[in-house]
């Protein structure tokens, strides 16, 4: 018996292929595979920068999954959570793992680079990973721009400062200016070849003198290389004196004699306040007085022995029979035993 299928039924099968096949399609564009089992996890981003739902998620190049939902934090404002989904049964997640949003293209395409570390501890389905974000093309540009931008800039200070004063220049006193200076160069020129030619001049002269100072230099350093061994050896006494110096006992010397000068000073010091015997005798004409006194009558005293010697000398062998004559009286007077 021939099984026969209306037509209603083959479109009613038709029908419902075709929602399936659409429901499907409609998930899997939204990167749901309702086909396959696979894993949920979170990541929570400041930015996105273009990532939405269906963006792919891969490890290395290779596309494990896809993002399913893209929604604002409510209880974190200005932030957002991504939720995605893993379909390689294969592939284990470690703790530590970062999900970072990257540019797939110039264009702008966006994917999560899962960035795995190595952690042997693994992520489970629901858990939240960490997040970084890859610069894109036009922060990338701009960043590099920014110090050509600076550099511009300066630029264009500098260029507007040259000019303010070449327009400044360029008015119409000073143009005048200008013309007067141009008009001055020739005569700079003419009076610098004028001194030029007196300098020749000066030289042309005063070359006999040139060549006998340039001589007398010649003879000093050949006298000086003919005289280099005693010129050496004299620094070489020199240096030995000045090796005597440092190793003779010189800071004890200076040190007494800096003593010496100290007791000659104070004694100076008490001579010129007339304290002891010199300074009496050179800020006290007493004793000058009594010296001269005493000398005057040693004077007379000798005067006096030597005309009458009989009064200090009662007998004498040598004076014996020898007659004395006075000096002043001239009277002859015979010395008796």
């Amino acid at each position: 018996m021939k099984l026969t299928i209306n037509r209603e039924v083959k479109i009613a099968v038709l029908v419902i292929t075709a929602l399936a096949l659409g429901f499907w399609g409609f998930n899997y564009l939204k990167g749901k595979d309702i086909l396959k089992k696979h894993r949920e996890f979170y990541a929570v981003y400041s930015h996105i920068d273009g990532l939405g739902v269906s963006s792919p998620v891969a490890v290395n190049g290779f596309i494990v999954g896809a993002v399913s939902d893209v929604s604002l934090m409510p209880n974190k404002p200005g932030f957002l959570l991504v939720k995605f989904r893993v379909s390689d049964k294969a592939l284990k997640i470690p703790v530590g793992t970062e999900a970072k949003i990257a540019s797939t293209s110039l264009l702008g395409s966006k994917q999560i680079q899962l960035i795995l570390s190595e952690a042997t501890e693994y992520l489970q389905p629901g858990d939240t990973l960490f997040t970084s974000v890859e610069e894109d093309l036009q922060t990338s540009v701009n960043k590099m721009i920014a110090p050509l931008k600076d550099k511009v800039d300066r630029l264009l200070s500098n260029i507007d400062s040259i000019i303010v004063p070449i327009q400044t220049i360029l008015d119409e006193e000073g143009t005048r200016r200008l013309a007067e200076s141009l008009q001055r160069i020739p005569r700079i020129l003419k009076n610098l070849e004028s001194t030029t030619l007196r300098i020749d001049t000066l030289v042309a002269q005063e070359k006999s003198k040139l060549s006998r100072i340039i001589s007398n230099v010649e003879s000093i350093t050949d006298n000086l290389r003919k005289n280099n061994d005693v010129i050496g050896s004299i620094l070489e006494n020199v240096n030995e004196i000045t090796d005597s110096l440092a190793k003779s006992n010189f800071k004890e010397t200076i040190a007494n004699a800096t003593s010496v000068i100290g007791k000659i000073d104070l004694m100076m010091d008490k001579i010129s306040r007339g304290e002891g015997t010199l300074g009496a005798l050179l800020y006290d004409d007493k004793i000058y007085r009594e010296l001269d006194a005493a000398a005057e009558n040693l004077n007379k005293l000798i005067s006096d022995i030597e005309d009458n010697p009989e009064k200090y000398l009662h007998f004498s062998f040598i004076h014996i029979n020898r007659k004395v004559a006075p000096k002043d009286s001239g009277k002859k007077q015979k010395i008796k035993d």
